[in-house]
């Protein structure tokens, strides 16, 4: 892998907390990781229980009731339902063109 900043080669020098593989550059010595797209952006939420708590809103749930259920804060909960809108009209927008709509 070659380095972001100057191009030059580098090599692995372990990993960060959550298990991504970082580089070292050879030549300016600067750290870091290797290119890689998170489910939900910069959210620390384990996915699994973000896919839970999307379960549940589909089911129907209450903000509130998932939050007991789940064990993850309210407002949490409505930061995975808008980060899930945008990337569900992000694909409509993709997949869906032409469509003439009625109402």
């Amino acid at each position: 892998m070659n380095c972001q900043t100057c191009n030059a080669p580098s090599k692995k020098f372990g990993k960060d907390r959550n298990g991504l593989q970082r580089f070292r550059c050879l030549t300016c010595k600067r750290t870091f990781l290797e290119p890689h797209e998170r489910l939900l952006g910069r959210m620390a939420i384990d996915e699994d229980k973000a896919i839970d708590c999307l379960r549940h809103l589909v089911e129907g749930n209450s903000i509130r009731s998932i939050e007991r259920l789940t064990g993850v804060h309210r407002d949490t909960v409505l930061s995975i339902l808008t980060v899930a809108g945008e990337r569900c009209e992000k694909v409509m927008e993709e997949r869906i063109s032409g469509l003439s709509v009625r109402d």
